[in-house]
C-alpha cells in the first residue's frame, strides 16, 4: 500500500495533468510573479500590481457570466460592494451595527456565500430576460445596491463610510504590507481561475456555452436553462464578492462612492478586449486597461517621457505649419513630462478607441478561448455565399 506522501504526490501530479495545457504557463507565471518579483518593487508598484490582480479576479468572475453563459451583466459591481461591506461592517470598530470585530477568516468565506446568494436572488427575476433588457435590469440592480448602501446610515454610515478595518492575521502574524495583500489577491485569482477552468471543461461549462449560443435550442436539447443560468450568476457573484472582501482591508476604507457603474464598465471592457471565455484574455485586458493608465502616472514614466521632448518639439513645429496653411487652429502638444498624466486623464478615449480597433481587427478579443475563436470562424464562413467569396 503506498504511503500517504506517495498518494499526495500522485494526486498532485494528476491534478496538474488535468489542467488545460494552455493554462499551465499561466500557473507558472502567477507563481513567478508571487515568488520572484515581489522583493524588487516598492509599495507604489505593488499597489498597481494589486489593482491589476484585483481586476483579474473580478474579470474571471464576470467572464463566467458574460463569456461562458452569454448573460450581459452590468450590475457586477454590486457583488463587489457586498463582499467589501460584509467585511467592513463586521470588522470596523466604527461600525454602528456591530460591537467589536469578527475574525477575518470567518468573514471571507461568508462574503463568498453571501455573494452567491445574492447572485441567485438577482438571477431569479431576470431569467426570462436577454440581451439589452438583461443589461438594463442588472444595471438597475447595481445602482439599487449602491443607493441602499448610501442611505442605510444605521448600518453602513452612508457616505461617511467605514474605516480602520482589522487586518487579517495568520498564526498571530498580521497581514499589513502591500506585498502581502498582493499575495492574497493573486492566490484568490488563482483559485478563481482554477475553479472556473474546471467548470468550463465540465458538463456545466458545456451547458453554459450552449445557452450562450442559443438558449432555445439548449432548452430543446434537455438542458435545464434555469438551473445553469442561476449557477452562472452565483459563481460570478461569489468571485466578485471574494475580490471585495480582500480589497476592503487593503484600502482600509469602504464607501458607496467606490462602487459606481464605472467599475462594472471597466471589468466588462477588460473581458471584451482581452477575449471572452479566456483567462489569458482577462489578464491581458487588466494589464492594458488598468495597469497601463496607472503606470502612466508614475514619476518614472514621466521622467522617461520627458526625454522625448525632441519628438514633442518636432510635432509642434509640424502643427504650426498646418495652422499656417489651413484655417484650423490645432492645439500643440503639452510638455513631454506631462504626457503620462494627460494619457491617464483621457484614458476613457483610449478605452473607446481600443474597443473599436479590437472589434474590427480582432472581433473575438486579443486572446479569446480557442473554442470561441473556432465558433466565430465557423459562423463567419457559414455567412459567405456559395462561391466562398463576397
Amino acid at each position: 500500500m503506498p504511503s500517504p506522501a506517495a498518494r499526495w504526490k500522485d494526486a498532485r501530479a494528476a491534478s496538474w495533468d488535468r489542467l488545460p495545457s494552455a493554462a499551465r504557463p499561466l500557473a507558472w507565471l502567477i507563481l513567478s510573479l508571487v515568488v520572484l518579483f515581489i522583493p524588487f518593487f516598492d509599495d507604489v508598484w505593488m499597489r498597481m500590481f494589486f489593482l491589476v490582480a484585483l481586476y483579474v479576479t473580478l474579470g474571471i468572475g464576470l467572464n463566467v457570466v458574460v463569456g461562458l453563459a452569454g448573460l450581459l451583466d452590468l450590475g457586477f459591481v454590486a457583488f463587489f460592494a457586498l463582499g467589501a461591506y460584509l467585511v467592513a461592517i463586521f470588522d470596523s470598530p466604527v461600525s454602528p451595527a456591530v460591537n467589536g470585530t469578527v475574525n477575518y477568516w470567518v468573514l471571507l468565506p461568508a462574503a463568498v456565500g453571501v455573494g452567491a446568494l445574492f447572485g441567485v436572488l438577482l438571477g431569479l427575476p431576470v431569467l426570462p430576460l436577454r440581451g439589452d433588457y438583461l443589461a438594463i435590469v442588472t444595471l438597475g440592480f447595481g445602482e439599487i445596491v449602491r443607493i441602499l448602501l448610501l442611505n442605510m446610515d444605521n448600518i453602513t454610515r452612508g457616505s461617511s463610510g467605514l474605516y480602520e478595518l482589522e487586518k487579517p492575521a495568520v498564526a498571530g502574524y498580521r497581514v499589513d504590507a502591500v506585498s502581502e495583500f498582493y499575495v492574497m489577491i493573486v492566490i484568490a485569482a488563482f483559485v478563481a481561475w482554477f475553479a472556473t477552468a474546471r467548470l468550463r471543461d465540465s458538463r456545466v461549462g458545456r451547458a453554459w456555452e450552449a445557452i450562450r449560443e442559443d438558449e432555445d435550442v439548449a432548452a430543446a436539447m434537455g438542458i435545464n436553462t434555469v438551473k445553469y443560468k442561476l449557477m452562472a450568476f452565483a459563481t460570478g457573484a461569489s468571485i466578485g464578492a471574494l475580490g471585495g472582501a480582500i480589497n476592503a482591508p487593503f484600502i482600509d476604507f469602504v464607501a458607496p462612492q467606490s462602487f459606481t457603474l464605472q467599475v462594472s464598465i471597466n471589468v466588462l471592457a477588460l473581458v471584451i478586449i482581452g477575449g471572452m471565455g479566456s483567462t489569458q484574455g482577462v489578464i491581458a485586458g487588466a494589464l492594458i486597461l488598468v495597469g497601463v493608465p496607472e503606470v502612466l502616472q508614475f514619476e518614472e514614466t514621466a521622467n522617461l517621457l520627458e526625454k522625448l521632448g525632441w519628438l514633442r518639439d518636432g510635432m509642434n513645429t509640424a502643427i504650426d505649419g498646418l495652422n499656417g496653411l489651413s484655417p484650423m487652429n490645432l492645439a500643440k502638444l503639452p510638455p513631454a513630462d506631462e504626457w503620462g498624466e494627460k494619457l491617464a486623464l483621457y484614458r476613457f478615449i483610449v478605452f473607446g478607441a481600443l474597443l473599436v480597433a479590437i472589434m474590427i481587427v480582432r472581433p473575438t478579443g486579443l486572446f479569446p478561448s480557442r473554442r470561441r475563436e473556432m465558433e466565430f470562424a465557423q459562423t463567419s464562413d457559414a455567412e459567405l455565399p456559395a462561391g466562398g467569396t463576397v
